[in-house]
């Protein structure tokens, strides 16, 4: 008799994602986990990063919308950024594309869509075991994220909210000819990614030949690659990647002590100006 091959059933199984700047290797993530896994023992957490910048919600929001998309319908995700519940950064359990998000309404969840969301619910006044919570993700996103991964409905644990709060990153600028873009986040392997489109390039641009400055006019970038690959080892280089934002990378280098990324080779930093100039079509 032929043995039948197991296949998972993924639609049982309840995902939770945790990103937080509580750094790598942190007791809090132990503890967070640890709470979630007593409320929902079948859960699978899934961490998305542990290193983004300290309060920065704006990267915490960045890396988040770079995965999540990859995530199932019902995945609930934790932001642990800024965490505290305030009158200002009330606590909130946001719906979008069928996905959950709970954290501390800082701004974040405007910064993961370009849509508005589903529902909105705040639950500020989730009964707690503690009175005055100083470990937020522990005391009460866990709580509502162990709700949820239960099969939980969110108007039991929240009630309905109004608009979120607005949030204002870095956004590309035009003039004649140029995009101005700004680095937003810069990887392990030292690659920057910058906030600026395919979809504003291919439209501003037209095809017309092109250079992308960076610190100094003699530092240049000329030609869009497609793979990493496509230019020598220590080239600098220029793609479009899997979001669909500039990113400019150094080839498979590494230089002494595992600091040969494009930041370092080519300085550049967290929040500096990109250009991409296009040739003036009077001069085609």
């Amino acid at each position: 008799m032929e043995r039948q091959k197991y296949v998972p059933d993924l639609c049982n199984v309840s995902i939770i994602t945790l990103t937080s700047d509580f750094g790598e290797g942190s007791h809090y993530t132990a503890a967070l986990k640890g709470a979630l896994l007593s409320r929902a023992p079948e859960a699978q957490i899934v961490d998305v990063s542990h290193r983004v910048r300290k309060f920065d919600v704006i990267e915490a929001a960045f890396i988040l919308r770079s995965v999540y998309p990859e995530f199932p319908k019902g995945t609930v995700h934790l932001i642990c950024v800024q965490g505290a519940n305030t009158p200002e950064t009330p606590h909130r359990l946001v719906t979008m594309q069928g996905q959950h998000f709970i954290g501390a309404d800082t701004g974040v969840f405007r910064l993961l869509a370009n849509t508005e969301p589903e529902a909105v619910f705040d639950f500020s006044g989730l009964n707690l075991d503690v009175d005055s919570p100083t470990f937020p993700e522990r005391e009460v996103f866990a709580l509502a994220a162990a709700h949820l991964a239960k099969g939980g409905r969110a108007d039991l644990i929240g009630r309905p909210a109004g608009s979120l709060r607005n949030a204002e990153p870095r956004r590309m600028s035009f003039e004649e000819n140029t995009i101005i873009g700004h680095v937003v986040f810069i990887d392990d392997y030292g690659n920057v990614v910058t906030n600026i489109t395919k979809e504003s390039f291919n439209k501003i641009g037209k095809n017309r030949p092109f250079e992308i400055q960076m610190r100094t006019p003699r530092m240049t970038i000329r030609s869009m690659s497609e793979h990493y690959h496509d230019v020598p080892t220590g080239k600098e280089l220029a793609l479009f990647n899997h979001n669909g934002v500039l990113e400019i990378a150094v080839n498979n280098h590494s230089a002494p002590g595992g600091h040969g990324g494009a930041d370092a080779l080519l300085g550049l930093r967290r929040d500096q100006a990109i250009r991409i100039n296009f040739q003036s079509e009077t001069s085609l």
